[in-house]
C-alpha cells in the first residue's frame, strides 16, 4: 500500500505524535512497557487481529464522529466481517442458508426513504450476519460448507419497501483467544457484543449507510464491547406462533418479524 502526501496525513500524523507523547510524559511510560507494547502490536499483526483490534477499540468513536450533524438513519460500526459482493436479489427475499440453518426465522421488513420522505425504489440493502451460534460465513463458517451464508444484498421495490427472511442472530464473544481477547481479560472486560444485524444501504444521490439493529431484551445491550448500540437502532422482535400465523407463512413453528424504516440522507447535504 503506497502512502500519498497530503496536507490532511501531514496534520493528523502530526497531531498523532503529540498526543501519543504526551500520553508517553503524563502516564510515565518506562522503555520496559514500551517494548512490551511495541511487541503487543507485532503480535496482533502476526495473528491477523489488527483489524478486529482497531474495530473494538476504535470504531465506534470513528462512527461517532462522522456520523455527527447527519440526517437520516443513525449509522453503526461496519466491523471486521463484511463481505463485498454478496448475491443479489429482489424483494421479498430469503437469505442464503444451510438446509439446517439453526434458530428461528424472522421477517425483517420495512421501507428506504430519503430525509425528504420520498420512497427510494430499487435501494439496495446489503445485509449480514452472523449465525444463530454467533458464526460468520467466509470467517468461522468455511465458505465451502456455505457460501454467503445470511448474507445478500436485496433491491427494495418501487416503493422503497423490502421484507428479507433472515434468522434471528444471537448475541456471541468476539474472538477471545487471540491478542484482543488478552487485552480484553487483562482490562477486565468481557467480549460479547448483542445479538444484531448489519445493513449497508445505497441509492444514487445519496450517502451510504452502514448499520445495525439490534435485539431488545439482549442480556448485553448496555454493555457491547464494541460500544456501537445506540437507542434507535435497538428494536423488537416480534413472535409468532398462531397457526393461521404459520399457515400464512406456509411455516410449521414459531417464526418472527422485526420492522425498521430506514432514511439516506441526500449527497447534496454531504456536498454542502
Amino acid at each position: 500500500m503506497e502512502i500519498k502526501s497530503s496536507p490532511r496525513l501531514k496534520e493528523v500524523f502530526d497531531s498523532l505524535l503529540v498526543t501519543l507523547r504526551q500520553f508517553i510524559r503524563d502516564h510515565k511510560i518506562n522503555h520496559d512497557e514500551y517494548r512490551q507494547a511495541v511487541a503487543f502490536m507485532l503480535h496482533s499483526a502476526e495473528k491477523g487481529e489488527i483489524p478486529l483490534l482497531m474495530d473494538v477499540l476504535l470504531e465506534a468513536t470513528v462512527d461517532q464522529v462522522d456520523s455527527e450533524g447527519r440526517d437520516g438513519t443513525a449509522s453503526s460500526v461496519e466491523g471486521p466481517f463484511y463481505v463485498a459482493n454478496a448475491p443479489a436479489m429482489n424483494t421479498p427475499a430469503v437469505v442464503p442458508h444451510r438446509p439446517n440453518e439453526p434458530g428461528d426465522i424472522v421477517f425483517v421488513s420495512g421501507t428506504v426513504r430519503s430525509s425528504s420522505g420520498a420512497p427510494l425504489a430499487g435501494a439496495l440493502i446489503d445485509i449480514w450476519q452472523s449465525d444463530a451460534h454467533g458464526a460468520y460465513s467466509h470467517f468461522n463458517i468455511p465458505e465451502s460448507e456455505a457460501p454467503f451464508n445470511l448474507r445478500a444484498r436485496v433491491s427494495a421495490d418501487k416503493d422503497g419497501g423490502f421484507e428479507i427472511q433472515t434468522w434471528v442472530p444471537s448475541s456471541y464473544e468476539i474472538p477471545k483467544f487471540g491478542p484482543t481477547g488478552d487485552v480484553l481479560k487483562a482490562t477486565g472486560r468481557h467480549p460479547w457484543r448483542p445479538a444484531h444485524i448489519h445493513f449497508r444501504l445505497s441509492h444514487p444521490g445519496h450517502e451510504t449507510l452502514t448499520t445495525q439493529l439490534f435485539v431488545a431484551g439482549d442480556p448485553y445491550i448496555d454493555s457491547d464491547v464494541v460500544g456501537a448500540v445506540k437507542a434507535p437502532l435497538v428494536i423488537k422482535f416480534e413472535r409468532h406462533e398462531k397457526p393461521a400465523e404459520l399457515r400464512e407463512r406456509g411455516l410449521d413453528r414459531p417464526f418472527y418479524t422485526a420492522r425498521y424504516d430506514f432514511v439516506l440522507a441526500s449527497a447534496m447535504a454531504k456536498a454542502a
